[in-house]
């Protein structure tokens, strides 16, 4: 990263030969290697995300540095949103229509800007520059990565050319307790914990900054809130790019976020802070071949009445901000995997049923999560109904 540069400020970037980076017609490829022969295959789509400072542009300008993975990535600096007076005058044109600005590099990876909403531009975007092998979008540090991750969380009717392939957080080790401990102005739960909880793999950076004890206690307080994410700690982002890039955690080609530490509901805390909203992970397991239509009965209700079934008293501030499960659907051969940010949420095919046994397993995200509530609504609604 050029000297002086701050982490929230977009590269310096550089005019290209019109027709694309390569200056060939828009037709042609963009001239960075072969092009990969499938045309129909779809870009997978990383949202990068994190607070403000926290080292997204210097691990966005390492991995465009890297030529060792060998990807043909286009890096997206999008607020898909309201942008500040500056922001806008910088990038729409005199003419009103929104500018690229584009930034060619040594191993032909690129970086854009662009200031438009909605897939569709990146998809034209993808279309005009030439094929890429994946896209990561890095979004300003007060994003909330939930509606951004809707975007592009499409059904297979709209054939889109791109499709989600995980939330990565940055969390800054330094400044992350005093994030976490901002109040908001409506007691939400405030960015930078909705960072954390809506994220499939979190980067610990700045872990140069504090003392070990400082870091043991920030990852406890990470763990409780969002138990299913690996962390790697980490120093001027630098981490290994199968962190990073094909991460799968929406198609469920690879899909294990479950592990022993998230049995338990975490309680921790940071330090004395008090939370608005406390924001917790509970995981429980339980066996029996579930139906499809019980099971979206209880996810809608939970996800989009913010009520659980069964229950005479929903705590006021329950609110589902991530869901992950695996289960015995229909009792059919392979394994069904359900994901869910916010209000939104998917089941679809993962693996086949092996020899082991046929066990559902759910992970919940969110505020005012109860355990027990939770597993005596899911036996009830979806396990005595049959």
């Amino acid at each position: 990263m050029p000297a002086g540069l701050d982490d929230d400020d977009i590269p310096e970037l550089v005019p290209v030969a019109e027709g694309g980076p390569s200056g060939e017609d828009e037709q042609g490829d963009a001239g960075f290697g072969d092009a990969p022969s499938d045309s129909s295959k779809k870009v997978p789509v990383t949202i990068l995300t994190g607070f403000l400072g926290s080292g997204k542009t210097t691990l966005v300008t390492d991995l465009l540095s890297d030529p060792t993975h060998g990807k043909r990535i286009a890096v997206i600096l999008n607020e898909f949103g309201e942008s500040a007076g500056i922001d806008r005058s910088m990038s729409v044109g005199k003419d009103g229509r929104i500018m690229e600005e584009w930034l060619e590099l040594a191993n032909g990876c690129l970086c854009c800007s662009v200031k438009d909403a909605g897939v569709k531009a990146i998809e034209n975007l993808v279309k005009k520059k030439g094929r890429f092998d994946y896209v990561v979008l890095e979004t300003t540090g007060l994003a909330d990565p939930g509606p951004i991750a809707s975007l592009f969380w499409l059904d297979e009717e709209l054939q889109s050319e791109l499709y989600l392939d995980g939330i990565l957080t940055v969390v800054d080790a330094k400044n992350i307790r005093e994030y976490m401990s901002t109040q908001t102005e409506n007691g939400q739960t405030n960015e930078a914990i909705r960072q954390v909880a809506l994220a499939d793999r979190i980067i610990l950076n700045k872990t140069d900054l504090v003392d070990e004890a400082t870091v043991e206690s920030i990852e406890q307080v990470i763990r409780s809130i969002n138990a299913s994410a690996p962390v790697h700690r980490t120093v001027r982002s630098k981490v290994p790019v199968d962190f990073v890039l094909n991460l799968h955690c929406f198609d469920g080609v690879d899909m294990d976020p479950f592990s022993e530490r998230g049995e338990q509901q975490a309680v921790h805390k940071i330090g004395e802070v008090r939370h608005a909203k406390n924001v917790t992970t509970v995981v429980f397991t339980c066996t029996g071949t579930l139906e499809r239509a019980i099971l979206n009965k209880w996810l809608q209700a939970l996800l989009w009445d913010r009520l659980i079934p069964g229950s005479d008293r929903t705590p006021p501030d329950f609110k589902l901000l991530r869901l992950k499960a695996l289960v015995d659907l229909d009792g059919a051969a392979r394994k069904h995997i359900v994901q869910g940010v916010q209000e939104m949420y998917d089941v679809h095919e993962g693996g086949l049923w092996e020899a082991e046994p046929r066990i559902n397993k759910f992970v919940f995200i969110g505020s005012g999560l109860d355990k027990g509530m939770l597993v005596r609504s899911f036996q009830d609604s979806c396990i005595s109904s049959q």
